[in-house]
């Protein structure tokens, strides 16, 4: 049987919201998206407003912060209820103010917490558990560390599928979450590894993939791909992938996506929603091609006046111009 590609969009916080999920669901029915990470505690005292999921493909996962096992456990109980796909734990964010209270990539030496915390979810929930992680952090960043993280971590099938940022985080007052996103070294061959070690595990890979040649590549050697920022500023990156990687042959237009766009729109505006809360998603529609400034003043226009919207004109008239 043919392996199934898998490419996620990665969850980004402050990024990955409602909005952004439904323009990039335009551009892709294969690739799994995901929510931006939120704390449990937030989700539990409804902070966090948590939409019931309306994906029609099914494929969306609530990526979720914490290290109590109960409130995780509850937490997933409710993304079950809100028809979410999957629920993602959070083992890999390097912000300080995360790890210094036991979160994030900090919590791969404690073990026993995570494994709790499968145990309760798989006890009280069917939702499907994914685990998004580090190769290591500081000086726990050798093959064997990670090696026995996914071994205690995928005991019992608790936890079949790894979605591995393959680069150590950096834990020091000094060293920020953004430099944490690029500078420590990728480790690519730890995530190969890791899929030869345990071949009946999934591992999705992620860390500065940003061509159609690379994702075939990294598929020839794991189970998928997860990419954020590249397909953030470039959302036709999504497009592409459909083409090239799922082989789709119904691809909707930039004219059909500005459409069903401008219907979003303005049925969330009837919700008194915030124009500039959607259209900062759109910024790069015409990423790289002739036009992309014109299209960013137009929607920068558009946000000033966040009249009644009676702009689905400007909108056709801004993709001619951007199309010349």
């Amino acid at each position: 049987m043919k392996k199934k590609n898998i490419i996620c969009v990665a969850p980004m916080f402050k990024y990955t919201d409602r909005h952004c999920r439904y323009f990039h669901r335009l551009l892709t029915k294969n690739s799994f998206l995901y929510t931006e990470m939120t704390t449990s505690q937030s989700i539990l005292n409804k902070k966090f407003k948590l939409y019931k999921n309306k994906d029609k493909e099914k494929k969306v996962s609530l990526q979720i912060i914490g290290n109590n096992p109960e409130k995780l456990a509850k937490c997933a109980d409710i993304a079950y209820k809100k028809k979410y796909n999957e629920i993602n734990l959070n083992i890999g964010c390097p912000s300080i103010h995360m790890t210094k209270n036991n979160l994030g990539v900090s919590l791969m030496k404690d073990t026993k917490i995570i494994i709790e915390t499968l145990k309760k979810i798989y006890n009280s929930s069917p939702i499907p558990i994914s685990i998004k992680t580090r190769t290591g952090f500081n000086n726990n960043n050798k093959y064997n560390f990670l090696r026995d993280f996914i071994h205690e971590t995928s005991q019992n099938n608790l936890c079949k599928i790894f979605i591995i940022h393959a680069r150590d985080a950096i834990l020091n007052k000094n060293f920020t979450t953004k430099k944490n996103r690029t500078i420590p070294k990728l480790k690519y061959n730890y995530v190969y590894k890791l899929k030869k070690d345990f071949p009946h595990l999934n591992f999705i890979i992620n860390g500065e993939i940003k061509s159609i040649l690379e994702i075939k590549n990294h598929l020839k050697k794991v189970d998928g791909v997860m990419i954020g920022r590249e397909i953030y500023k470039n959302p036709f990156f999504l497009k592409k992938i459909e083409e090239k990687i799922f082989h789709s042959k119904k691809i909707i237009t930039k004219k059909k996506i500005i459409s069903k766009m401008y219907l979003y729109i303005k049925n969330e505006i009837k919700k008194k929603t915030s124009l500039r809360s959607i259209t900062r998603h759109m910024n790069g529609m015409f990423y790289n091609k002739k036009g992309s400034k014109k299209w960013k003043n137009f929607l920068n226009n558009i946000n000033k006046k966040n009249n009644n919207f009676k702009i689905k004109k400007y909108f056709k008239k801004i993709y001619l111009l951007c199309k010349k």
